[in-house]
């Protein structure tokens, strides 16, 4: 059952770079997170990507047909969408398409959102970041620290 704060969510509007790629967040991300990962950084062609989790079935893809999708990395687990005109990340989708990943970048609204509590795959690291979040270093470290914050955030969304 979903909580007060998601019966008084406001949606949230995200797209790439020229706006022809776009979704609509119908609620409440339940993690925020920066990858440090080398597919990230393909991805969004930054040091790291600042992502939001939202469950796909909150998202509402507003011209699908506008992006284009790509697996970086094997096994082939997450699917990232670019915009065709623009080349900018719009949308990734994880876990079997069960959640999406929105990059914080692409929001209209970006201090709506959560704050990031951690950063993953750290090792890889293009720069140091001077703050105070948690940095977890290799593959088994990373992945189980960001599963736990998704099932976290999915378990208290719902419970």
């Amino acid at each position: 059952m979903p909580s007060d704060t998601e019966n008084n969510f406001t949606p949230l509007k995200a797209s790439c770079q020229c706006g022809k790629s776009h979704v609509t967040i119908m609620a409440k991300p339940i993690a925020r997170f920066l990858c440090h990962c080398q597919a990230c950084q393909a991805y969004t062609g930054r040091g790291y990507s600042d992502a939001t989790v939202v469950m796909a079935k909150d998202v509402q893809l507003d011209d699908i047909e506008s992006t284009e999708f790509k697996r970086y990395k094997a096994p082939p687990n997450i699917r990232r969408g670019k915009c065709k005109h623009c080349n900018t990340p719009s949308i990734e989708f994880g876990i079997f398409d069960q959640l999406a990943f929105i990059p914080a970048f692409t929001y209209e609204t970006p201090e709506k959102l959560p704050e990031p509590t951690m950063h993953i795959f750290y090792h890889r690291r293009k720069e140091d970041i001077d703050d105070n979040l948690p940095k977890h270093e290799g593959f088994l470290k990373s992945q189980t620290k960001v599963c736990s914050l998704i099932a976290s955030g999915a378990f208290s969304r719902f419970f």
